[in-house]
């Protein structure tokens, strides 16, 4: 009877462990597709050049679309928060506006000094720097007005890059310059609530030079770059992230970044272009910035790297909404 009882058991056994099929054998498929997203996040609707031409990638794990055709993308590539929108800059330095099918809006020949641009968070407003000035294809948004508060009197002043948040927070990038103190670079941060100005100073004026600013459609993720001073790819060398409107950086990011990089706090990932230093090529890519397994077997978030789209240059231009 003994015999009979510990033949059943082991039975019993074989089949329960028959059945252990992957990491999360006793738990349903639903809650597996759980547990498989929060580890791997979709990193969707992104938009990058690739040889001259727009494409986008709903889910950059499925496939990529191409919206144009005609190879007139020369650079900056910004995508409305619908999708249903591309602005880039052609040949002639001005903002081209298509549709997500790849027809052509409108070209913005009046613009001739664009340095950076970007969709509102209603997306009824192309926001463009040109020269030191922003100017509005759409709603005037009545941003407010560009001030230097930690560049001196009778300095020469730029702005370099302006960004506005999905909450309507205003940041941009500004260059003085005078003949005793030389150059500096400054970060302004101007809130939508009409709180306290935030101020950034750069302290990498004998290497780098703070030329850009981007926020994230996510939330308040702000993220500042720097390149070489004598650079002209426009590639970034090194940049700064920041979050919720912090006086200071969370942290740096070095390594071979590009010109229009996108950080996303909640999901831990930057978009960017990725180098590979084997190959010498480039690829849009979309970064784990956590940290990497120890086995890499483990069930972890990783990196993307859009290999069928890697080129050899020093630059590839992105967007992520």
């Amino acid at each position: 009877m003994k015999k009979i009882i510990y033949t059943l058991l082991c039975i019993v056994l074989a089949s329960i462990t028959g059945c252990q099929k992957g990491p999360y054998p006793y738990i349903s498929k639903e809650d597996v597709k759980k547990i498989d997203s929060a580890v791997h996040p979709a990193i969707k609707n992104v938009a990058f050049i690739y040889k001259n031409n727009i494409f986008y990638a709903a889910d950059l794990n499925k496939p990529v679309a191409q919206i144009t055709t005609d190879g007139s993308a020369l650079k900056l590539v910004k995508m409305s928060h619908d999708y249903s929108k591309f602005a880039y800059l052609n040949a002639s330095n001005r903002i081209v506006i298509i549709d997500n099918k790849g027809n052509a809006i409108t070209t913005l020949s009046q613009y001739a000094q664009v340095k950076s641009f970007d969709w509102s968070p209603d997306d009824k407003t192309l926001y463009i720097l040109n020269g030191n000035a922003m100017a509005y294809y759409g709603v005037n948004m009545n941003l407010p007005a560009f001030n230097y508060p930690g560049i001196k009197n009778g300095s020469t002043t730029e702005v370099l890059s302006a960004s506005v948040s999905i909450q309507g927070d205003l940041a941009y990038v500004v260059h003085g310059y005078n003949f005793i103190d030389g150059d500096k670079y400054e970060l302004i941060i101007q809130p939508a609530n009409g709180g306290q100005l935030i101020e950034y100073d750069d302290v990498e004026d004998d290497v780098y030079r703070m030329d850009y600013v981007n926020f994230s459609s996510n939330k308040q993720d702000l993220i500042v770059g720097y390149r070489e001073l004598d650079d002209q790819s426009g590639r970034l060398e090194t940049v700064k992230i920041f979050t919720d409107l912090k006086a200071h950086p969370d942290f740096t990011y070095g390594g071979s970044t590009t010109s229009t990089p996108i950080y996303n706090s909640s999901l831990n990932y930057l978009v960017e272009g990725f180098i590979d230093d084997n190959t010498s090529t480039i690829a849009p890519a979309a970064l784990y910035l956590g940290t990497n397994p120890v086995y890499t077997s483990e069930n972890v978030a990783k990196s993307i790297i859009l290999t069928n789209y890697s080129f050899s240059g020093s630059n590839v231009y992105t967007d992520w909404k």
